[in-house]
């Protein structure tokens, strides 16, 4: 059943996967989708089909702070708060442990870790201080199943994910009840 007032919701990660089925699944449930990502061009059939009251696409690279904080700052000019940050942008790397640059592991960690924590401070510090007082919100991570053990071939993606996890874990029991901030992953 959808609310009487659509929710604002930011999702990350929004060209393919989860990002792009979450923005779906909020525009078919008649609320509003945020849908940022690094190629805004690959939701071009979406914005054909819904107003920019409903939909609005802004570029994001997560591991950009100054990008991450303007992309905040656009959603509350656009719509004047957020309910829901689907914090998704991420990446995989299949390869052998020893065969994989340190680099690109580096880079992975960058983006699947980095990233989401760069977004969820900005999104908590968003719920506390630009929501109307104790409206708060939700940030909702995603993870995966591959932080919960070593699988070949995702060794680094798995450790970028396990440590979202303890993150989440740790940020969801420092945030105060007061705020109204629930973290999800």
């Amino acid at each position: 059943m959808a609310q009487s007032t659509p929710r604002v919701w930011l999702i990350t990660g929004s060209s393919s996967g989860f990002g792009r089925a979450m923005t779906e699944e909020v525009l078919r449930n008649g609320e509003i989708a945020v849908a940022t990502l690094r190629k805004p061009s690959a939701l071009d059939d979406l914005v054909a089909k819904y107003p920019r009251t409903q939909l609005l696409v802004l570029p994001l690279d997560v591991t950009n702070e100054a990008q991450v904080k303007y992309v905040f700052a656009q959603v509350k000019n656009a719509f004047g708060h957020i309910d829901v940050v689907y914090n998704n942008a991420g990446q995989v790397i299949y390869q052998e442990l020893e065969g994989t640059p340190l680099d690109r592991a580096r880079a992975l960690m960058d983006v699947n870790f980095w990233g989401a924590v760069t977004v969820s401070f900005e999104a908590v510090r968003f719920f506390r201080e630009e929501n109307p007082k104790g409206y708060g919100g939700m940030l909702v991570q995603v993870s995966s199943l591959a932080a919960t053990a070593g699988v070949p071939l995702l060794e680094f993606y798995n450790n970028t994910k396990a440590a979202l996890d303890s993150f989440t874990e740790v940020l969801a029991q420092e945030v105060l009840p007061a705020w109204n901030i629930r973290v999800s992953n």
